[in-house]
């Protein structure tokens, strides 16, 4: 029968922090660290001697009820297996801290483990072992930090348009306990198509600078922000970091802290209810008339809408400025333009642009609106109305031509002058008018001689007028049409003998057709 021995000792836990300085006012994570320096009493076989010196199902929780600051702990009770000799285990714990002040705190835990405290072999019934379980209160010491620290307290109406620039604002605090200076605030987008600066020279990071900020202390700082135009309407995070001189010199950078802009949708714009003046060819002051409208979100500052770029008119008056327009307002505009004579009539597309000013001042243009607007066909000035005559074949008689004005504005010294051919002539061509009204008639007199050859028919003729406009300027019409018509004499008509040729040949010829059928 073999003697029993015994094998007898016990783990021993010290606890430690990896990295034990923090700041007030931060979340963070404490990672506490047990190391196991085992303790042996009475040695025997390795295998017992380790089995007496492992902790095993290691458990720690922090005493949250016996810190003296402002310290939350998030984690619960965090389990580590078993540590052997010279072994260790890291135990992680979420913590917040708050306003606490520059200094060292005791943070009390609770270790509790169980261990073999003794091994006994040599029995034919193999080794006996005894257990233990310790429950034991430790506590680490954490660094509060005497340093700057930063916070964005207060954010201004951040928001711009798609496709538009605007400011972003905040006010940024110290709210540590050592002054920041030389402090450099680096500022950066998360999307690409949020930036800084200018729709021209868009950066994705910018910095601004502050000489110094105190404790407590906060400035107020704003940066040029835009939005790209295919940017969806929402709310986009920007980041930044503030770096900054320790009172050693040294350069350091906080944490990263987060603001926001709002991007609202693109401004749009809607030309509506178009309606014309005088839209025809060959017209100096044709006028379009319409309403623009704001179908956007936001408020247009000093807006102002032009006729853009076209090879089919030439704005004389291009531009038609309105001022201020809230989303769902609409106001008139107009336009004035000149219709060359060359111009083809028939529906045309025409471009129009808005210019506004956004909240920075900048001047901003839509791209161009496209309407379909009809040019009609040229309108002559003066139209033939009516023609009296009684001139007959070999006699001389007086033609009384009535013509309309049909422009908007009166002209003077109007003249009509009259063109005829063979067998029409004329001794007195011409007849003074004077000045006409829009939508006047007048009546000019020609006198007039048939040719003794002539038939009992209408002939072409023409009138032209001339006449002066309000400006001074002299034009001419084309030759409006006029027939002439003859009129029988009252003695007969006088049948040249060549007619009545040809009129016993038709008899003739009627007679044989007859004969023939018979």
């Amino acid at each position: 029968m073999s003697a029993e021995s015994s094998v007898y000792g016990n783990p021993e836990l010290s606890l430690s922090v990896s990295d034990n300085t923090y700041r007030s006012s931060e979340a963070a994570t404490l990672s506490v660290v047990a190391s196991n320096n085992g303790r042996l009493e009475q040695g025997g076989p390795a295998q017992y001697e380790q089995e007496v010196q492992t902790a095993q199902s290691v458990e720690m929780e922090i005493l949250e009820e016996q810190i003296d600051a402002p310290i939350d702990v998030k984690t619960g009770t965090v389990t580590a297996g078993s540590i052997p000799d010279s072994g260790t285990a890291r135990f992680d714990f979420n913590i917040e801290l708050g306003n606490a002040e520059p200094g060292t705190y005791e943070i009390p835990v609770e270790v509790q483990y169980k261990y073999v405290r003794m091994v006994t072999y040599g029995s034919v019934d193999g080794p006996e072992y005894t257990w233990r379980t310790v429950t034991r209160e430790k506590s680490v010491t954490v660094e509060v930090e005497d340093r700057p620290q930063f916070e964005v307290v207060s954010e201004g109406n951040n928001a711009v348009f798609a496709g538009d620039t605007g400011q972003l604002s905040f006010a940024l605090e110290n709210t540590g306990t050592r002054t920041a200076t030389s402090s450099s605030v680096q500022l950066t987008t998360q999307s690409p198509t949020i930036f800084f600066g200018t729709m021209q020279n868009p950066q994705s990071s910018t910095s601004l600078y502050v000489p110094t900020l105190e404790p407590g202390e906060r400035t107020n700082l704003s940066v040029q922000v835009g939005a790209a135009a295919e940017t969806q309407a929402g709310e986009y995070p920007v980041n930044l970091a503030v770096s900054y001189q320790n009172q050693n010199g040294v350069t350091e950078t906080s944490d990263t802290l987060t603001t926001g802009i709002a991007v609202n949708p693109e401004r749009s714009f809607e030309i509506r209810d178009i309606e014309t003046e005088r839209f025809r060819v060959d017209e100096g002051e044709a006028k379009i008339n319409a309403q623009v409208v704001n179908t956007g979100s936001g408020t247009a500052n000093n807006l102002a809408v032009q006729i853009g770029d076209t090879a089919l008119v030439t704005p004389t008056n291009g531009e038609s400025a309105i001022g201020d327009l809230a989303p769902g307002e609409s106001k008139p505009v107009s336009f004035t333009v000149s219709i060359p004579a060359g111009a083809e009539p028939g529906t045309n597309t025409f471009p129009f642009v808005v210019e506004y000013e956004n909240q920075d001042g900048d001047v901003r243009t839509t791209s161009p609106i496209r309407k379909s607007i009809a040019i009609e066909p040229e309108q002559d000035p003066f139209t033939v109305v009516g023609v009296n005559t009684s001139v007959s074949p070999g006699a001389t008689d007086t033609v009384d031509v009535t013509v309309q004005y049909n422009g908007e504005e009166p002209v003077s010294a109007t003249n009509a002058k009259l063109f005829v051919s063979d067998p029409i002539s004329t001794s007195d061509d011409g007849a003074y008018l004077g000045e006409m009204q829009p939508g006047e008639t007048k009546t000019a007199t020609f006198t007039v001689s048939a040719g003794s050859s002539a038939v009992v028919k209408a002939y072409d003729a023409s009138v032209e007028v001339r006449y002066d406009e309000a400006d001074g300027d002299t034009r001419y019409t084309d030759g409006l049409p006029v027939g002439i018509s003859l009129s029988p004499s009252s003695g007969g008509l006088p049948v040249p003998m060549s007619v009545l040729g040809v009129v016993a040949l038709l008899g003739i010829g009627a007679i044989a057709v007859i004969y023939r059928r018979r």
